[in-house]
């Protein structure tokens, strides 16, 4: 009896995750503790990455970040795709190699979108949990599962187990197997309508849980910033980034996002604006909203960031031109009408 329950917790991870728990709101989705040991390369599972017309196993490419597609500019290799979340490697493995790892809830939360048809998305067999901390929703996404064990409307606590680390969707391979994480905040409650009108010939399988709807935050960051200060919010952690460029948009009933997370507006002079000053990161999650009195004839940009490399590669193609003088790009458009859809 003894021997089964020891097999039954080391499978699960569910007394594992919660002893490990002890006074912190957030921890990582899986036993693999790695990367606070300072040994990135246990933890990050690699991307085959052509650079400079050579494969390379290159493990940056399972971080955060702009970490794949890479272009040279002169003398200088730039990333110009940007990884929404961290691809975390399994630990064990049976005989035929396929990952024995549990993924467990991070926070406590309710399941509310299960995706079990591996090719309805790239993220394949995937499952999304939503947390409400200080009174905004927030969301984890667990992405290339070879099976999930919740369905959608269950509540989990800290330590519980979703499902297990596998292979499915896009770029995945039986070596690569991995689970990927994100930590999110969503776009628009309205994305069902905006998916339908841009996107009429696909079948709308996910609803608002659809990536393209889910903006991801950092969560490996995240998660050390909680380590190092149990009492940080995902407030406090945004705002805490790096500004990137601040975007300034008419104000409309269903401009979603400040009514999702009202605390973007909080010391907001303008008691009822016409129009939003929405101040983004460098991990593009919404920082700030400062209210102002004068419409705009049309969403305009104000950059914050560098010079360089160029906007474009800066801002994942949804700006262009100059610090000076920036531009919002046709991908920067189709941006802008999801986040105020319908207009």
């Amino acid at each position: 009896m003894f021997f089964r329950a020891v097999l039954f917790i080391l499978f699960t991870g569910t007394v594992v995750g919660r002893a490990y728990a002890a006074g912190l709101w957030l921890v990582l989705p899986t036993e693999n503790q790695a990367i606070f040991e300072n040994a990135p390369e246990r933890f990050y599972m690699y991307v085959d990455r052509l650079v400079d017309g050579k494969i390379e196993q290159a493990l940056g490419g399972g971080l955060y970040g702009f970490t794949r597609t890479p272009v040279r500019i002169g003398g200088t290799v730039v990333y110009t795709q940007f990884h929404e979340g961290a691809d975390i490697r399994p630990l064990r493995r049976d005989a035929r190699g396929e990952p024995l790892d549990p993924v467990t809830a991070p926070a406590d939360g309710r399941v509310v979108h299960v995706s079990n048809a591996p090719g309805n998305s790239n993220y394949g067999r995937y499952a999304v949990v939503e947390h409400t901390l200080q009174g905004a929703p927030y969301y984890t996404l667990y992405a290339h599962l070879a099976a999930i064990t919740v369905a959608c409307g269950d509540t989990v606590r800290q330590g519980d187990t979703i499902g297990r680390i596998g292979h499915t969707g896009t770029g995945t391979n039986t070596p690569r197997a991995h689970l990927h994480y994100e930590f999110c905040l969503m776009l628009n409650r309205n994305f069902v309508g905006w998916f339908k009108k841009n996107h009429p010939k696909t079948p709308d399988t996910h609803g608002i849980f659809n990536g393209m709807n889910l903006a991801g935050l950092d969560p490996i960051g995240l998660t050390r910033a909680v380590r190092a200060d149990p009492a940080l919010t995902v407030t406090n952690y945004i705002r805490g980034q790096t500004p990137l460029f601040r975007l300034i948009l008419n104000d409309t009933p269903r401009f979603d996002l400040i009514r999702l997370y009202p605390w973007l507006t909080e010391g907001a002079v303008e008691p009822r604006p016409t129009a939003w000053a929405v101040t983004f990161s460098n991990q593009f999650i919404p920082m700030r909203a400062e209210g102002r009195a004068a419409r705009v004839a049309a969403p305009a940009i104000e950059w914050l960031g560098p010079a360089t490399p160029a906007l474009s590669y800066q801002s994942r193609k949804l700006i262009n031109g100059t610090p000076e003088k920036p531009a919002l790009t046709q991908a920067g458009q189709r941006w802008i009408n999801l986040l105020t859809f319908p207009e």
